[in-house]
């Protein structure tokens, strides 16, 4: 078994350039310019930076084509369409999958490998048909100590339900189940609940603001409750104007506003909503104090990156090159076998994947038998032997 610390000196929270492509495949960089990773990197994007904070002034680094502080609009002509998947960490994947398959009834999509490193297992949940913007995706390292909260980290995510009803069905449930949660509390303007998973990663539940939560629970489930896309991550950041300007004229966001943070009030969120589907998706960044909370470490109950969602490689072109034209380091494109990528990270360490909606999970198999079997890409048949002894069923005896 690759060891832990192989397997997170890969994928590791600190400043560091982006995943590397060994094993995948280097779909084209920018025609007629220099690899991007040649870009001097304005961002301090090394161990030694305290906060990855700018180097001058904020906006200053951002007067670029297409970039406000050059006297544009900070909204890109294609925007960003809101979240692609989330990717966390498991220590175990088939706890990991009785927990989101078959307590939150998710749809287990795909059983396959992280593309970088072969030898870890990579197990995708999301609606029926494995959409982008559901999608909730794991890799698994059983070695691995557990990962650590902080700034350039994690705080939780959160998963959208149709109602109030459906939360306070989804309450019921858990309780029933043995599930510690807190709530019903406002997560800023929406009803949500939450719990840990058995990682301890933390996991909110998002009803739509207005709505009430009824204190009694409906007591069969119906569709119209299932789990539906991803409302937004929350990251741990060190400063404000950092961030505020990053995520608005780097990426295009909105921030929608400055509120306490519902579990902590002591401390101070910044709301930004994302293009999408309606209502908007959003993206939370937690400001917190660089010395108190420290660097988060990488592994189980932490997320390792987050990918939003563009149509095509077209598009993920011109952000590629809005990027590296920022400065900031940014990979050339990968074939991801079910979408195509790039992966930058913004000034605290968070890795950011931008990810195609296409060609989607059904490519190598049948819709209705998603994630029933492992899947390889062409490049890595020739270790199926190999790899199906070295990871265990998900499904099966407890050996």
């Amino acid at each position: 078994m690759t060891s832990w610390v192989a397997t997170a000196s890969r994928h590791r929270v600190a400043h560091c350039p982006p995943r590397p492509s060994h094993g995948c495949q280097s779909v084209r960089r920018a025609a007629g310019r220099a690899r991007i990773q040649s870009v001097p990197t304005m961002w301090l994007a090394n161990a030694s930076s305290r906060s990855g904070r700018l180097v001058d002034g904020p906006a200053q680094r951002f007067a670029a084509p297409g970039i406000r502080g050059a006297g544009m609009s900070h909204h890109p002509i294609a925007p960003l369409r809101g979240y692609h998947h989330l990717t966390m960490v498991t220590r175990d994947a088939r706890e990991n999958a009785r927990f989101y398959r078959d307590l939150l009834r998710l749809r287990l999509v795909k059983q396959t490998v992280d593309l970088t490193m072969p030898d870890v297992r990579h197990v995708c949940y999301g609606d029926e048909i494995g959409a982008p913007g559901s999608l909730l995706t794991f890799f698994e390292w059983p070695d691995a100590p557990h990962g650590q909260r902080g700034w350039g980290g994690t705080e939780h995510i959160a998963l959208r339900v149709a109602s109030g009803a459906a939360l306070a069905w989804w309450r019921g449930h858990l309780e029933r189940e043995g599930v510690d949660l807190e709530g019903p509390f406002h997560d800023h303007t929406r009803p949500a609940i939450r719990f840990r998973d058995p990682d301890g990663l933390i996991v909110e539940l998002v009803a739509p603001a207005g709505d009430d939560v009824p204190d009694g629970a409906p007591v069969f489930f119906v569709p119209a409750m299932a789990i539906g896309r991803i409302d937004h991550a929350a990251l741990l950041a060190t400063d404000r104007e950092t961030a505020s300007v990053y995520y608005q004229h780097m990426l295009g966001f909105d921030l929608a506003g400055e509120y306490p943070n519902p579990i902590n009030p002591d401390r101070a969120d910044l709301v930004f909503e994302i293009d999408g589907p309606a209502p908007a998706e959003r993206l939370i960044v937690t400001l917190v104090d660089h010395d108190a909370v420290g660097r988060a470490v990488a592994g189980p109950g932490q997320i390792h990156h987050i990918a939003f969602c563009v149509p095509d490689e077209a598009v993920e072109l011109v952000w590629q090159e809005r990027i590296a034209s920022a400065g900031v380091n940014v990979s050339d494109i990968q074939d991801r076998q079910y979408f195509h990528s790039i992966d930058f990270r913004d000034p605290d360490g968070h890795l950011l994947e931008i990810a195609t909606a296409h060609p989607g999970f059904a490519i190598d198999e049948p819709l209705e038998s998603l994630g029933q079997a492992l899947k390889l890409p062409p490049w890595l048949e020739h270790r199926r032997d190999e790899l199906e002894r070295r990871l265990r069923p998900i499904d099966g005896d407890n050996e």
